[in-house]
């Protein structure tokens, strides 16, 4: 066991549930008839549950552990992903309202030319 900075042993406490014996499971490939189908269901509804998972699992041949998990993965990365266009649209307003400022720093000094 490790021993920290006074030299006394402690002990690592894992979670309960974690099998460090066990192998990982393998990433799920999807095809891409099952992917596109995901897709189209996320697209009508973020949350599938019940029956509509049960039988969307069914149809495309994969555990309802799967269909839950990609749910989940994809509401995830569409926060990811608005969170990230919330952020390039505030940059380019920024950059833009700049741009404005210096346009009008530059008419006010009289600086800028009109074009005839």
């Amino acid at each position: 066991a490790p021993a920290d900075a006074k030299g006394t042993i402690r002990e690592i406490v894992l979670p309960k549930g974690l099998d460090l014996d066990r192998p990982k499971r393998t990433r799920t490939s999807f095809t891409a008839e099952q992917l596109y189908r995901l897709e189209m269901e996320f697209q009508r509804c973020q949350y599938v549950v019940g029956r509509e998972r049960t039988e969307l699992a069914c149809q495309l041949n994969l555990s309802e552990t799967q269909v839950k998990v990609w749910f989940q993965n994809r509401r995830t990365k569409q926060k990811k992903d608005q969170s990230r266009d919330l952020e390039q649209r505030a940059s380019s307003s920024a950059s833009e309202a700049f741009a404005t400022s210096n346009v009008l720093r530059l008419l006010e000094q009289g600086r800028l030319l009109s074009v005839a």
